[in-house]
């Protein structure tokens, strides 16, 4: 009677499950990089952790994670939800798992809270004290809207100078799209390039080491400069910002919904955080 092959650590089937969700082998299409890259931080880590996916292990993880950090949870859980297939598939998890751990799923208990900057805020985070990079980092994500992770994959290739145009080749779903420059923001690139140490990487962004700056490196020097000035700032708070200083121009939400790359306007629209302060909307003289 032949033995039983031992079953494999978890952790040894992080790479079939990355090329299963790069080529559409979990549900047919391919996921972004994006998320490919956010849902192995997370299953890193909780392997490293714990071990192995359990229905045990998944609560010890969900219980670590504070409550009100519910995209954190959230994101973990739909991690191992998508890993979890490709084990059960191999045969090194039960199927179960699947089934008792959607009762886990976390829900959201309060409102979400969004934050954005204003203008005062927006100048505070611009102190002439700022480095190049940091500066760059601030007016980049406040003037364009990019997400953090379409900042990190920015190449130098994708900035054309001349046009005042960089193209977002790494956006959420794979979309590709062009976004103006105001003067400040290329002016901002030149000054960051200008001072940039001498390194063979094309990425715009790069690290102390020489390396290239992820989005997790742009969302820690971002808060430690929110720290030092006293200004409570996320790469989604400027993104909000970019709408909603927009919004108030009068700029239509259709162009600030294509400048984000939202599928949905409304999502624009939840992004513009427009305050009673800011609005007049006493008729003027032969209006309604």
């Amino acid at each position: 009677m032949s033995k039983k092959k031992p079953k494999k650590p978890h952790i040894e089937y992080l790479s079939t499950w990355e090329d299963a969700m790069r080529f559409g082998l979990m549900d047919g299409r391919p996921y972004s990089e994006i998320s490919i890259k956010t849902y192995m931080h997370y299953a890193k880590w909780f392997l490293e952790q714990y071990g192995e996916i359990s229905i045990e292990t998944l609560k010890k993880a969900l219980l670590a994670i504070p409550i009100e950090h519910y995209g954190k949870r959230l994101k973990l859980h739909q991690a191992l939800i998508s890993l979890a297939k490709i084990l059960v598939e191999e045969q090194v998890l039960d199927k179960s798992y699947l089934i008792e751990s959607k009762k886990f799923r976390p829900r959201r208990h309060l409102p979400e809270k969004k934050h954005s900057v204003d203008q005062k805020n927006w100048e505070k985070l611009l102190e002439p004290s700022q480095s190049s990079l940091e500066r760059l980092i601030i007016i980049l994500l406040s003037q364009t809207g990019l997400r953090v992770s379409e900042a990190a994959s920015l190449k130098l290739d994708d900035i054309n100078f001349e046009d005042k145009v960089l193209t977002v080749r790494f956006a959420k779903w794979g979309k590709t799209r062009r976004v103006g420059l105001q003067n400040k923001v290329v002016e901002a690139i030149q000054a960051y390039l200008k001072d940039r140490e001498e390194t063979k990487e094309d990425w715009l962004f790069i690290n102390r080491n020489g390396n290239r700056m992820d989005r997790f490196g742009i969302r820690n020097r971002l808060d430690r400069i929110g720290k030092r000035v006293e200004v409570k700032v996320t790469p989604h708070a400027l993104r909000r910002a970019f709408v909603t200083l927009n919004a108030n121009k009068g700029r239509p939400l259709v162009m600030l919904q294509i400048a984000c790359g939202h599928n949905d306007i409304a999502t624009t629209r939840s992004y513009c955080m427009t305050t009673e302060d800011e609005t007049d909307l006493r008729p003027v003289s032969g209006t309604i």
